[in-house]
């Protein structure tokens, strides 16, 4: 069975996340975003909008294509 693309997209989010060592209230108030909505973005709960996207892109320092990359 294929894994969706919002819970692929959330563990891409997460292991960024991790990779720079920051908690996820961190990554939320970088981003600009609620922490328990990082949380369900990461669960692949919710579809994030692209715009959400690019606020936690700019707060890992990537760009978008970078954060998108081989989902």
């Amino acid at each position: 069975m294929a894994i969706s693309l919002p819970v692929r997209l959330g563990r891409r989010l997460s292991q960024l996340r991790e990779k720079r060592g920051l908690s996820q209230t961190q990554l939320a108030d970088m981003a600009e975003i609620g922490r328990a909505h990082l949380s369900q973005i990461e669960n692949g709960a919710v579809a994030a909008r692209i715009d959400t996207l690019s606020l936690i892109a700019q707060a890992l320092e990537l760009s978008l294509s970078e954060l998108l990359r081989d989902l």
